[in-house]
């Protein structure tokens, strides 16, 4: 089996602590190194432009200062598209990680994770392009590079309601937008359920992006509409 050449990391963490312990056990892993450890996002842009060595993997919190990670994940797809991108954070919000997604993240883990977790994501993105833990699995992903898993045929509304799904809108807002019912809505949810083989919201926006039904977006949203909003609901 061919060694894999060594991963070079970028890291933007606000919190030291955490970003520290990370990387040394990110270090001692080795064949992975962090090359580029910062506390924040405009940093981390700023960093990677002066860098002679460009990360293949750039790991990166959401509640940042002065650049949050919804805005520096746009700015790296604009200016590296080839950088994979792990998102690692505490916010276990739907809405967070199908926004993501679209922006173009290639991984998304907790940070109550095991670390040995964070290992496996690294080089599942490097090597495959994608990790996304329990919200869909590696068989799944390679189902629909492998043609198993296939797009069958979709009526007008059922891609309404995936393109709406792929967005920041909950059921009764989608539902406002198409002139219709939240029950109506939730009978093209689950009719794209049954027919795109999934079970929640945010496996049905990896695939729709996977096989090119969305566009990722580049729109940027600010802190408070995002970071400071209580009671986030869920919307699976």
């Amino acid at each position: 089996m061919t060694a894999l050449p060594t991963i070079h990391i970028a890291y933007a963490e606000d919190h030291t602590i955490v970003r520290k312990g990370i990387i040394s056990f990110i270090n001692n892993l080795g064949g992975i190194e962090v090359d580029i450890d910062v506390n924040n996002g405009k940093d981390l842009i700023n960093e990677i432009a002066k860098a002679k060595q460009i990360p293949d993997v750039c790991l990166l919190d959401i509640n940042m200062p002065g650049m949050n990670g919804f805005d520096t994940i746009i700015e790296l797809r604009k200016r590296w598209p080839h950088i994979r991108i792990l998102v690692l954070t505490v916010f276990d919000i739907d809405i967070y990680i199908i926004r993501m997604i679209m922006s173009g993240a290639n991984g998304y883990l907790l940070k109550s994770c095991n670390p040995e977790e964070i290992k496996e994501a690294i080089v599942s993105i490097f090597c495959n392009g994608m990790y996304f833990s329990e919200l869909i699995t590696h068989n799944f992903v390679q189902d629909i590079k492998n043609g198993v898993i296939t797009i069958p045929n979709l009526t007008g509304r059922e891609m309404q309601v995936l393109k709406y799904s792929c967005s920041e809108m909950n059921y009764a807002r989608i539902a406002e937008k198409l002139g219709t019912t939240t029950r109506s809505v939730e009978g093209y949810r689950d009719s794209l359920f049954r027919k795109l083989q999934v079970h929640n919201r945010v496996s049905l926006a990896l695939l729709a992006v996977q096989f090119g039904l969305v566009q990722m977006e580049m729109t940027s949203y600010d802190d408070g509409k995002f970071l400071n909003q209580k009671n986030q609901k869920k919307y699976f």
